[in-house]
This record gives structure tokens, C-alpha cells and sequence, in this order.
């Protein structure tokens, strides 16, 4: 079968924003019937969610106020991926970083998804932290200031389902990491 779904060509691109965090710019485009449109694109390097479980099938959790959310938000640990970093070994310093946690007997990803195809350039990856253990003490720069949650896995995943977690990225990669560590059946 033939797709009638074809790209879209891009004539120009012109920047609107260019900062450390967030790239928006506006792209020219001309779509296969000939149709003129400007698409707004929001470019934003890759991000690593970390599922870290401990030796007692307790999930590792953040609480920590959003402000774009007005509001205080329950999260897994995640973060920038660095330059030079693999999603692994950002995941891995996200999580020494914001909760304290790490040695895992294995760091495995379970995903890398978009976080919305149709407005951002970036792959959210989701990490599976296994066996992880209180190594140190979280990094607390006077912006990213969190508290750190351990919850049984069960309790972590009403959480997500029931809203409590409410970042939908974070919601999907608790399921998907469970998932691959063997603690849930889809």
C-alpha cells in the first residue's frame, strides 16, 4: 500500500529564540499539495527519566515545585542529557544528582520516545535503575530544590495512574520501566 503521507518541504527557517534551554523557530514549509504554512518547532536537547528501583522494589521519587505548573510536582528523577552523554550516563548523574541514589547493578534503556511529534525536536529516554542504593546526598543549588521519595512500586504506580504523578512523560516511563523490570504485564 502506498502512503499518501509525504514530507514537507522546508524552504526557510528563521530563529525566534536561541537560549541555553529552549530554541523556538519558525520553519517555511510547503506541503505536498502545494500549501504554504510557517510551523512553529521547539528545540530542546534530549531528556533521560529515570525509573530507579531499589533493593526492595521501591521506586525513588522527586517532589519539587514547578513553575510553569504554579504548583508542587511529584516526578521521577530526570534531567538534560549532557553533550557527549549517552542517555545512560545522563540518566545515571541526573539521579547521583537530584536524589542521592546510585550504584545500580544495571542501568538498562527502556524507551526513547518524543514528547510530543508535533511541536518538539527532542527523544525523552527512560532508564531502568536496578538495585540502586543511597550513595551520597542530593545536590542542592538553591533553584532545584527536592525532596526525595521512596515508594513501594505498587503504591508508585497508583500514583501515576491515579494522577498523583501528573508529567505525562513521567506516567508512561514508570509503566514502561516496571514493565521491563518484570514488575507489571500490559
Amino acid at each position: 500500500m502506498t502512503s499518501r503521507v509525504k514530507p514537507w518541504t522546508v524552504r526557510g527557517t528563521r530563529y525566534l529564540i536561541r537560549e541555553r534551554w529552549l530554541t523556538a523557530r519558525v520553519d517555511d514549509c510547503v506541503t505536498p499539495a502545494g500549501v504554504s504554512a510557517d510551523y512553529y518547532v521547539l528545540e530542546y536537547p534530549g531528556w533521560a527519566n529515570v525509573v530507579a528501583l531499589d533493593g526492595e522494589d521501591h521506586v525513588i521519587l522527586v517532589r519539587q515545585y514547578r513553575h510553569a505548573l504554579g504548583d508542587v510536582s511529584l516526578e521521577l528523577p530526570c534531567g538534560v542529557i549532557e553533550p557527549g552523554e549517552s542517555p545512560i550516563e545522563g540518566a545515571a548523574r541526573e539521579l547521583l544528582e537530584e536524589t542521592g541514589y546510585g550504584d545500580a547493578s544495571r542501568l538498562t534503556l527502556v524507551a526513547s520516545l518524543s514528547p510530543n511529534t508535533a511541536t518538539h525536536t527532542n527523544l525523552t529516554h527512560t532508564v531502568l535503575a536496578e538495585s540502586v542504593s543511597l550513595i551520597g546526598a542530593p545536590a542542592d543549588d538553591g533553584v532545584e530544590v527536592l525532596d526525595v521519595e521512596r515508594v513501594p512500586y505498587r503504591e508508585a504506580l497508583e500514583l501515576a495512574t491515579s494522577g498523583a504523578i501528573m508529567q505525562a512523560a513521567h506516567v508512561a516511563a514508570l509503566i514502561l520501566g516496571l514493565r521491563a523490570a518484570g514488575k507489571i504485564e500490559l
